[in-house]
């Protein structure tokens, strides 16, 4: 477990530094239960549900099947991003080589997200209704904080390009 554990941190950190903690739609919907993004909650927010030794012991169980998928597919992720962008920036676009490489990454990232929610499905049939409830709440707040600071949902009439909201 404490190399799983040492290889995730390693690998956030790489994606992290490489700015790969973030997409273009802001934080990634495919970041692990260890980093919550807009697709569910984060660890902090589950273990905050008052629970049980033995939902917690599950819950941790349910992070651990999971771990090394997740790992593998952050490596992935990582490496079709950058190979769309080497086709983004070539001398001469290839318009099958970007279509290619952006069909590749929505794969990974669809990957990502399925299993995601299965993970969350799993723990959340661990916990109690009302466990799974304040999780909801909690998470919907988040997400709605997030989008606020992103600038959704704000009219841009009568702005310059590139007057979007910042990333």
């Amino acid at each position: 477990m404490a190399v799983v554990l040492a290889v995730v941190f390693a690998v956030s950190s790489v994606a992290i530094a490489r700015g790969h903690g973030r997409s273009s739609e802001g934080y990634c919907a495919e970041q692990g239960l260890t980093g919550s993004g807009p697709g569910g909650p984060g660890l902090r927010a589950v273990m905050d549900l008052n629970l049980s030794d033995s939902q917690r012991d599950q819950v941790i169980k349910i992070m651990e099947t999971h771990q090394i998928d997740r790992v593998k597919a952050r490596g992935d992720l990582i490496k079709d991003r950058d190979n769309l962008r080497k086709a983004l920036q070539a001398d001469k676009v290839n318009e099958q080589g970007v279509r290619k490489a952006y069909k590749k990454l929505s794969s990974v990232r669809e990957d990502m997200l399925i299993s995601r929610t299965k993970m969350i499905t799993e723990i959340k049939a661990v916990l109690t209704p009302e466990q799974t409830k304040l999780l909801d709440e909690r998470t919907a707040e988040r997400s709605d904080r997030m989008e606020s600071q992103r600038g959704y949902g704000k009219s841009f009439a009568g702005r310059l390009p590139g007057d979007g909201p910042r990333r």
